[in-house]
């Protein structure tokens, strides 16, 4: 599998392991909430019960406060007792519907309320009507007592049977808070250590493109400087080579026109011969001019802007400013080149009259300006050479290979009026190198 797929598949399976855990998680969650729910039913069944209890008890309380005094007030705290008896028992059994076993205890637990009620409700009569006696109420508080441990032996098996659900259920519930912790902290571990791979895999990625790049400009700056050794290769065999050979062929036909001094057709040669040496030199020049090792960048721009100028037809303005070194070999090829290469993209592309050429030291940099007033790049060339340097022909990819390579900068500004190329470079002087040049060339023309 390639590295964009490892890369694929690791984001892939982080990001269906934490779906799967997202959903884990969730059903836990639902059964926390369920067994949370039971928790708060079987706490509601025991305060029923806490409440049935303390309702009938203080019933039992009212009915001896009325035998002792007879407040006929009383009478009616009595009987909201009794309702509140009644809507209990009733709330107990709805919250314990679902329970057969606690129905059945229910059950038994109605009969026993609905007995005590009788009897405190014939205790209640007796007084009022004026035939109780210590017997009569003696017989009914037998009655009453015997009803009351009856009822608290249900109440206490209900109590007890809500207790064990209770347990039960709070179990369960701890049971699904324990699984969501556990789910929760290996999804937060396994999705980490899944991304902590995506990461690697990433930074690998990443470092196998960084060295492709590199490898690639390392190729790039290898193809330029063998470009400018052929060129200057070239430049040397052309003037050393072809243009000594028609220089000699000149001779050998100045010499036969000093012997036939009115041959039309020796003088055509002659002057076709002069021709084939200027344009001779003309292109060695190009490919590399002497002028640039002899006297160095600023001499060489010089030539190299009057000679464009003259040749194109394009009115070049000519800023230098000399300095009192001279800069390294590397640097004066490539600002060079990157003029040469900006003043040729102007006559073939620009359509321009006339062109701005600027040559300064500022902040510790030597900046190259070439500006131009024809009619532009497209804007979405520009932002693509601004991105990612792609977009434009193959000149300006090599000035930007070639200006990168020194550790500069390539600036390229451009609108409908016109494109501005700014190439800025580290200065870094050296003293003027005294070398033993070959023998100059003429000057070039045209």
């Amino acid at each position: 599998m390639s590295s964009t797929g490892k890369v694929n598949a690791a984001l892939a399976a982080a990001i269906i392991f934490i779906l799967l855990s997202s959903c884990s998680a969730y059903f836990a969650f639902n059964r926390m909430d369920a067994s949370q729910s039971w928790v708060r039913h079987s706490r509601d069944v025991q305060n029923a019960l806490a409440q049935f209890s303390r309702a009938v008890a203080r019933a039992g309380r009212l009915r001896s406060e009325y035998m002792d005094s007879g407040d006929n007030s009383l009478l009616q705290q009595q009987a909201d007792v009794v309702d509140q008896i009644r809507n209990t028992a009733a709330a107990i059994q709805t919250l314990t519907v679902d329970n057969a076993r606690q129905q059945a205890n229910w059950k038994e637990l109605s009969e026993l309320k609905e007995q005590r009620i009788a009897l405190l409700g014939a205790a209640l009569e007796l007084k009022k009507s004026g035939k109780s006696t210590p017997a009569a109420q003696a017989a009914i508080s037998r009655q009453s007592l015997a009803a009351a441990d009856r009822t608290d032996q249900v109440l206490q098996r209900m109590y007890d049977a809500e207790e064990q659900l209770l347990a039960e259920r709070q179990a369960r519930a701890n049971s699904s808070a324990s699984l969501i912790a556990t789910i929760l902290i290996a999804s937060l571990f396994l999705a980490l250590a899944i991304f902590i791979v995506h990461h690697l895999l990433l930074v690998d990625q990443v470092a196998a493109r960084s060295r492709a790049e590199l490898a690639q400009r390392a190729l790039s700056a290898k193809v330029l400087t063998l470009q400018d050794e052929e060129r200057r290769k070239f430049a040397r065999e052309l003037h050393d080579s072809v243009g000594q050979q028609l220089v000699a062929m000149k001779m050998a036909i100045s010499v036969l026109q000093s012997k036939l001094p009115g041959d039309n057709t020796l003088q055509d040669c002659l002057k076709l011969l002069d021709d084939s040496i200027a344009e001779t030199r003309t292109i060695s020049h190009l490919l590399h001019p002497p002028l640039l090792d002899e006297a160095g960048l600023n001499s060489a721009s010089r030539w190299f802007v009057e000679g464009f100028g003259r040749r194109s037809g394009i009115d070049v303005s000519l800023d230098i400013h000399d300095g009192a070194g001279r800069l390294p070999e590397a640097t004066e090829l490539v600002l060079f080149r990157v003029l040469q290469e900006s003043l040729t993209n102007v006559h073939r592309h620009s359509g321009a009259k006339r062109a701005d050429v600027s040559l300064q030291t500022a902040n510790n940099q030597v900046i190259l300006r070439v500006r131009d007033y024809g009619s532009g790049m497209p804007p979405a060339v520009v932002e693509s050479l601004r991105l990612d340097g792609s977009g434009g022909g193959v000149g300006l990819a090599g000035m930007t290979e070639r200006i990168r390579e020194i550790g500069g900068k390539l600036e390229i500004h451009s609108s409908a009026v016109g494109t501005e190329i700014v190439a800025r470079v580290p200065m870094s002087t050296k003293p003027a190198r005294q070398t033993i040049s070959p023998p100059r060339m003429q000057e070039v023309k045209g």
